[in-house]
C-alpha cells in the first residue's frame, strides 16, 4: 500500500469498533470482501476504513467510493470528514454511472464522442426509440405487435447491464415477444447509430462506453487506475455484471479494492443485480482476503437464532452466524389464525397491545410478499381507525387497468356514474375522450340503454362494439354470478385492449386474476367497491401518510435496509412466498429464501410470523394453507406460538 508520512492518529480503532471491523478497517492493501450481516455495522465499518487508509498516509485523492446513490456516498464521507479532518473531503465518492461520466468527459474524444456529449433521460431514450421503431428500413412488419418504445428501453437497458445478450433478456422480461428478436436487434444497432451520430449517451452507455475506454485503451486505463489506487464499493450484492467488470478494470493497476455486502441480501434480480458477483468476487480478483462481520447490533439473541437457522438453508452463500452480545429477548412468535381475515384481526390484537406497552406505532412494520397480500389487512385498519402508510407492491387504484376493469362493475351497480362510463367507453375502438364523454353524459342523464341504436345511428364503426358492451353490463347486473365470476367476464371482454395496449398484458392479466381472487370473501358486490374505493394512495405510498401513530406496511423489497422494534410478517404461507412465479427456478427459490431473511432480519426486539391456515379460491372455495417451507423446516422450539 502507497503510503505518505503516516500521522498520528486521534481515532481509538480499538475502541470504536469489534474486532472484525478494526480487521476490516486496518486490513493492508490488496483485494478484500466484507462480508457484513444484516446489522453488523457495515457503514461504520466503510467509514473508518476511509479514515484508516487518510492517517496512513494514504493521497485522499487516490481514494474512490463506489454506492449506489450520491447521497449515501455524501453521508459516508460526511461522517468520515467528522471523524477525522477536512482531508477527506480530497476522497471521490459517487456512484458507478456518475463516476463513468467523469472519466468519459475527459476522454470520450477518443472514442468519437464530442467532450459536450448530452446524457439522455428515460423520456429522451423512449422518444428515440420510438422514432426508430415507425422509421426503420425496412420497416417491421405489423407494428401493432411489436413491442413498444419503453417495453424496448426497458429490454435493452437490462440486456447491457446484464450482459447476457438481447435475446436472454427478452426472455426473463418479455418472453411474449421473443419472436421479434430479430427486428429489435435491428432496432438496437439503429438506437446505437442514432445515439452516435448525435452525440448523445443514455444512463447505461456511461458504463459500458468507459469500460470500451479502458479495454481499447491501455494507456488510459493505467492512468485512471493509478489516479484512484483504493476503491471501496458499498452494497456489492447489488450491482450488476457490468459493474463488476468496470471495478476490475479500474483496479487494474493495483487490486486495493475492498467490497463490501452481504450474499444473504441480495433480492434486486428484478433490477439486473447479479448474485454470482459476490460469490464470484474471489475469482475475480485472486488472492481475496475474505472478513465477515457476524456481530449484530440491532436485533436479539432469539431473533438472531431465527434468521440464522432460515440462512443455513441457502443452497450456496458465505457461511455466517450472527451472533449478538445483548442478552435477554423473547422467542419469535408464530401464529397460525384460521382465515385471512383473522390474521387482519390478530395484527389488530398485536397493535393493540404494543400501544398498551408504550410502543409507538410507527416502530411497528408490517411485511409481506406482494402489495396486495395486504389488501384485507387495510380494510381492517381503516375500520379500527388505525393509520397506516403503505410502500411498495401492488396499488390497486393507481394501476389504469385495474381502474378499468373496476369502472365495468361500478357502472353495474351504478349506471349513472359518469366518470365510469367514460372510462370504459374509450376503450371501444373508434371512440375518443370527447365522444365517450358525450356518450357517458347521455347515459347518465337518459338511463342504461337496451342497445346502441337507442344511442347512436348503427351507421357509426363503434356501434357494434358498444352493442356489446351494453350487453354484458345488462348480464353482469341480472345474472347469477359470483363476484369473481363477474370480474373474470369482464377480464375476457378486456384482454383484446389489454393485450393491444399494454406491452407487459402478461403481468397486468395476473394483477387482474388477484383482483378476481380478492373478491371471494364478499357477497355484496357494493361492498367490495366501496372497500376497494376506502383510502386511494398517492405517488409515493397508499394510507393516511406517515406519522408517529401510523403503523407501516410495507413489501420485504421496498424494506431492505430498514429497522423497527417490531416486525410483523404476514401470509407467510406457501403460495405466498415463494411466490408463484419462483416455484419453477432454483436461482429464484433461492431468491425467495433471502427475501424471507431479510424480513426477518428488519426486527429489533419483537419478530411475529403469521400464516393463515386457509385461503379462499375461486375454484376450490375454502383451502387448507400450509406454512412457507422457509419456516416450515425450522424446529418449534425456535419459535413461541400463540393461541387463536
Amino acid at each position: 500500500m502507497e503510503r505518505k508520512s503516516a500521522v498520528t492518529s486521534h481515532i481509538d480503532y480499538e475502541r470504536d469498533l469489534n474486532p472484525a471491523q478494526l480487521e476490516a478497517v486496518t486490513t493492508p492493501g490488496g483485494p478484500v470482501l466484507v462480508i457484513a450481516g444484516a446489522g453488523s455495522g457495515k457503514t461504520r465499518t466503510i467509514v473508518y476504513r476511509v479514515a484508516w487508509l487518510v492517517e496512513q498516509g494514504v493521497d485522499p485523492a487516490s481514494i474512490l467510493l463506489l454506492t449506489f446513490t450520491r447521497k449515501a456516498a455524501e453521508e459516508m464521507l460526511s461522517r468520515a470528514s467528522r471523524l477525522l479532518d477536512t482531508r477527506v473531503a480530497k476522497v471521490s465518492g459517487g456512484t458507478f454511472h456518475s463516476t463513468g461520466n467523469l472519466i468519459l468527459r475527459r476522454y470520450s474524444t477518443r472514442l468519437g464522442f464530442d467532450q459536450a456529449f448530452s446524457i439522455m433521460d428515460q423520456g429522451d431514450s423512449i422518444e428515440a426509440i420510438d422514432h426508430i421503431r415507425h422509421t426503420i428500413t425496412p420497416p417491421i412488419p405489423d407494428l401493432k405487435d411489436f413491442p413498444r418504445a419503453r417495453t424496448l428501453a426497458d429490454i435493452f437497458s437490462h440486456a447491457s447491464g446484464a450482459g447476457g445478450g438481447l435475446e436472454r433478456s427478452v426472455e426473463l422480461r418479455s418472453p411474449h415477444f421473443i419472436q421479434n428478436v430479430a427486428d429489435m436487434e435491428r432496432v438496437r444497432g439503429e438506437y446505437e447509430r442514432y445515439k452516435k451520430a448525435n452525440n448523445l449517451m443514455d444512463y447505461d452507455d456511461l458504463l459500458s462506453w468507459t469500460i470500451r475506454l479502458l479495454e481499447d485503451h491501455d494507456r488510459v486505463r493505467a492512468d485512471i487506475s493509478n489516479r484512484w489506487r483504493h476503491l471501496l464499493v458499498d452494497e456489492y450484492q447489488d450491482t450488476n455484471k457490468l459493474q463488476a467488470h468496470l471495478l476490475r478494470l479500474l483496479a487494474s493497476e493495483h487490486d486495493n479494492v475492498m467490497v463490501v455486502g452481504d450474499d444473504s441480501q441480495s433480492i434486486y434480480s428484478f433490477r439486473g443485480a447479479d448474485f454470482r458477483n459476490i460469490m464470484e468476487f474471489p475469482n475475480l480478483f485472486p488472492g481475496t482476503r475474505i472478513i465477515k462481520l457476524e456481530e449484530n447490533y440491532r436485533s436479539t439473541a432469539p431473533i438472531l437464532a431465527l434468521t440464522n437457522r432460515i440462512i443455513s438453508g441457502a443452497s450456496e452463500g458465505y457461511e455466517k452466524r450472527l451472533f449478538t452480545k445483548t442478552e435477554g429477548g423473547s422467542l419469535p412468535i408464530a401464529a397460525r389464525p384460521s382465515s385471512e381475515r383473522d390474521q387482519s384481526r390478530f395484527v389488530i390484537q398485536c397493535l393493540s397491545e404494543l400501544g398498551d406497552a408504550g410502543i409507538p406505532l410507527n416502530e411497528v412494520a408490517v411485511l409481506f410478499r406482494a402489495g396486495f397480500h395486504s389488501f384485507d389487512l387495510e380494510g381492517e385498519l381503516t375500520r379500527n381507525r388505525i393509520d397506516y402508510v403503505k410502500y411498495g407492491g401492488f396499488k390497486f387504484l393507481e394501476s389504469l387497468h385495474i381502474k378499468d376493469v373496476l369502472a365495468h362493475l361500478k357502472v353495474t351497480i351504478n349506471p349513472r356514474d359518469r366518470l365510469g362510463w367514460a372510462r370504459i367507453l374509450k376503450i371501444l375502438p373508434g371512440v375518443g375522450i370527447k365522444t365517450g364523454m358525450s356518450l357517458a353524459n347521455t347515459i347518465a342523464e337518459q338511463g342504461l340503454p337496451a342497445r346502441a341504436s337507442e344511442l347512436v345511428p348503427s351507421s357509426r364503426k363503434y356501434s357494434g362494439a358498444l352493442d356489446e358492451l351494453l350487453e354484458l353490463i345488462h348480464d353482469l347486473r341480472n345474472g347469477a354470478d359470483t363476484i369473481s365470476e363477474k370480474v373474470d367476464r369482464v377480464n375476457r371482454r378486456y384482454f383484446p385492449f389489454l393485450k393491444q395496449n399494454y406491452d407487459n398484458y402478461p403481468k397486468r392479466m395476473r394483477d387482474l386474476e388477484q383482483l378476481a381472487d380478492l373478491t371471494v370473501p364478499y357477497k355484496s358486490l357494493n361492498r367490495f367497491l366501496n372497500d376497494m374505493a376506502l383510502e386511494p394512495p398517492d405517488e409515493e405510498a397508499s394510507g393516511s401518510g406517515p406519522g408517529s401513530n401510523t403503523v407501516v406496511l410495507s413489501t420485504i423489497h421496498s424494506a431492505k435496509g430498514l429497522e423497527w422494534h417490531t416486525v410483523i410478517i404476514i401470509w407467510a404461507a406457501e403460495g405466498k412466498i415463494p411466490s408463484p412465479m419462483a416455484s419453477t427456478s432454483p436461482h429464484e427459490i433461492e431468491e425467495e429464501r433471502r427475501l424471507i431473511y431479510v424480513a426477518a432480519t428488519r426486527a429489533k426486539r419483537n419478530l411475529v410470523v403469521c400464516a393463515p391456515r386457509t385461503q379462499l379460491d375461486r375454484v376450490r372455495g375454502v383451502i387448507p394453507a400450509r406454512l412457507s417451507r422457509f419456516f416450515e423446516e425450522i424446529p418449534d422450539e425456535y419459535f413461541r406460538a400463540v393461541s387463536l
